[in-house]
């Protein structure tokens, strides 16, 4: 009883709130259509001047009969006159004018109102008895055309003022241009719901007709059933991602989209009212549809225990208590997951001049619900042809790895003669070493993955091979099954695989050198040209300090090399395509955790255009070839949201992808005089 009186308290503090920003709002409205009837001459109380330079109302009427709408300069006059030349009443009436611009164009009737008693009417630019659409665009028109000239005004000011009024007039004009972009693009959504919903109803009239025939000639089918199940789902699935709202960011869309169950709107208003009240977040705001609901709002750190925490641990804080409560709630634990992110329709603000106390620089958090059954694709979800093509894959990295390894032998005269000549095919056994070796770096890339998902529960599906041409293997694909829990264990579980297989191979192609340069016989070593040395500009500055005559030979020239430099060479090459900061390979997920979603996708679009530049020029085979895979994989697109994608990672975190990052680009830059990479 207690729990429902405070819950009633609640809903009855945030009507009254409500309804008192309305009745604010309604004042503050009244108000500017004064000025706005005051610059149009419609006034008794209000200075009316005019251009000419006269005083008065004798032309009210006239104004009203013909739709008059003032010249700029004679505008000028009246907001000198009238005393509106204060930016914040400037600002308010080029808002008030656009509010109704966008009501005359998206209302179901004219906005405007020529009642003087109505509350949010007060001045009149025309004729409403004609509610047509040419009247309402002919008042669209006007009202836009009195916007206009309000901002010519403000720009004659300007200029015969110089720089007294801090160059109002771009200002004001911007502000129009935002918000005149936002309800185009209102509008667009709007016509395209229209469309797409007659269109719709249309498919559907027209599946039901040829049913209704089929039936009659060949009776119930259960194929035809599940493919018009199947057709249902896919139509359900596109009809959502038609009607995304705009305040869905598009990282968590396609989860919403595909989700295969609805929550009712009970479910959505208990987050708000058991889980959101008297927690740190602040819920202000929400709105919801049928398979996804945001609520907006603010983190609260006066009510924080520690006062000394920083940012991100208050946000961590405040978001694992609102999992603790969502887990303990006796109704939607099982059907509801949240998620706080930035808010995605966060624009920075535009200083006017106007602006009071600190400035925003960073979105604010807002929480956003999905349905429990929103989850990544499952392995047993996967089609049989990508089962199969999984299958290709593995069988042809197999291929090119073993491929690797006969040709680093090629060189080799022992090896040569004893399969062109002697046909002697015991002698591929020594190759058996590079080709296990490559397969194991690669297995160790997986494990640490692994490793790390453990760590963090979360799920990881089969790994998917990539075959390589030029060092038999890319390593392999590892989609996420499941969501993360934050930045940090999205961090952890990328880095781990690239991060370590790097560190191994390192240590392999050092080592690799010091075998080389104290071996006793070269019979049995894989021979290659000296150019490979110099192919990377880190091999070759690890060969010039441990190995330096090798650096001094003809590029040309065949040199023998102990297998393990080869299989760190393939795993090292392999590290580095893999830690570009692109999508959803290991660095792009990297990239998200260390510097957040908006920043990871500019810098993977900037990578992407480097790649492909470098693949045209033909600067090096790796990178073409590693270009192919990730546009035909569609590893260049974003990957799986965190639950917690406010929380920055830790500096060390950063330092450690950036510290990757720097080798691999060393890895895959010619080492100077060489050639390109591979």
């Amino acid at each position: 009883e207690k729990a429902y009186n405070l819950r009633r308290e609640a809903k009855s503090a945030e009507q009254s709130l409500r309804s008192a920003t309305e009745r604010k709002k309604e004042v503050a409205n009244v108000e500017t259509d004064e000025w706005i009837d005051s610059l149009l001459g419609l006034t008794t109380s209000a200075v009316v001047a005019t251009s000419e330079g006269t005083e008065g109302n004798n032309n009210t009427q006239d104004n009203i009969k013909n739709n008059h709408i003032p010249a700029s300069s004679t505008l000028a006059l009246r907001m000198q006159a009238n005393n509106l030349l204060s930016p914040s009443k400037l600002m308010r009436i080029c808002e008030r004018l656009h509010e109704r611009e966008t009501a005359m164009m998206v209302g179901p009737e004219g906005f405007l109102s020529k009642d003087n008693d109505k509350i949010g009417g007060g001045f009149v630019l025309g004729d409403y008895d004609n509610n047509s659409m040419e009247r309402k665009k002919e008042e669209t028109d006007r009202i836009s055309g009195l916007l206009d000239r309000i901002l010519q005004a403000v720009q004659i000011i300007d200029e015969e003022r110089g720089q007294s009024m801090n160059e109002l007039g771009p200002k004001l004009r911007m502000r129009i241009t935002d918000l005149r972009q936002s309800r185009d693009a209102l509008i667009r959504r709007k016509i395209d719901n229209l469309v797409n919903n007659s269109s719709a109803n249309i498919d559907k009239k027209e599946m039901e007709l040829d049913n209704l025939v089929r039936s009659s000639f060949d009776g119930d089918n259960n194929d035809d059933e599940s493919n018009n199940e199947e057709r249902k789902k896919q139509e359900r699935i596109m009809k959502r991602l038609i009607e995304t709202p705009t305040w869905l960011p598009p990282s968590i869309a396609p989860f919403a989209a595909t989700s295969p169950v609805e929550v009712s709107v009970a479910h959505w208003k208990m987050i708000k009212s058991d889980i959101l009240t008297d927690s740190k977040f602040i819920c202000t705001s929400w709105d919801a549809t049928e398979v996804a609901a945001i609520y907006r709002g603010r983190i609260s750190t006066r009510s924080m225990s520690n006062g000394n925490e920083s940012d991100k641990d208050t946000v961590s804080a405040v978001f694992d208590d609102l999992l603790n409560r969502l887990q303990n709630h006796p109704e939607i634990s099982t059907k509801i997951q949240l998620f706080i992110v930035d808010d995605f329709e966060w624009r920075p603000p535009i200083d006017m001049g106007m602006s009071y106390g600190a400035r925003e620089d960073r979105p604010p958090p807002v929480i956003v619900a999905l349905a429990k059954e929103a989850v990544p694709e499952q392995e047993s979800e996967r089609s049989l042809t990508n089962k199969s093509l999984s299958i290709f894959s593995t069988l042809t990295t197999l291929f090119t790895t073993f491929a690797y390894a006969v040709s680093s032998f090629a060189l080799n005269p022992s090896f040569f003669n004893a399969i062109v000549k002697d046909n002697d095919t015991t002698s591929f056994s020594l190759c058996l070493p590079v080709f296990f070796g490559v397969l194991a770096i690669s297995a160790l890339h997986e494990v640490m993955h692994i490793v790390a998902a453990k760590k963090y529960g979360v799920k990881l599906g089969n790994p998917v091979p990539l075959p390589s041409l030029q060092v038999g293997s890319f390593g392999s694909i590892t989609p996420l099954r499941s969501f993360p829990s934050s930045r940090s264990a999205l961090f952890d579980i990328a880095i781990s695989g690239p991060g370590v297989a790097m560190l191994a191979s390192l240590a392999m192609i050092v080592l690799g050198l010091r075998l080389t340069m104290t071996a006793q016989s070269f019979t049995y070593f894989p021979v290659v040209p000296a150019a490979l040395m110099k192919s990377s500009f880190l091999i070759g500055s690890i060969a010039s300090i441990v190995f330096p005559k090798v650096m001094l030979a003809p590029l040309s020239q065949p040199i023998p090399i102990h297998g393990l430099f080869l299989v760190g060479l393939a795993g090292l090459y392999s590290s580095s395509v893999n830690l570009l900061p692109i999508g959803r390979l290991d660095g792009g997920r990297a990239s998200m955790a260390a510097y957040g979603r908006r920043s990871a996708s500019l810098i993977s679009l900037l990578s992407l255009l480097l790649l492909a530049f470098y693949s045209f020029n033909g600067v090096s085979g790796i990178i073409i070839f590693w270009g192919a895979l990730v546009v035909l994989t569609q590893q260049r697109l974003a990957d799986t949201p965190v639950r917690n994608e406010v929380t920055e990672i830790s500096g060390l975190r950063v330092a450690i992808y950036n510290t990757l990052l720097v080798l691999s680009l060393l890895t895959l830059a010619p080492f100077p005089g060489g050639v390109s990479s591979m």
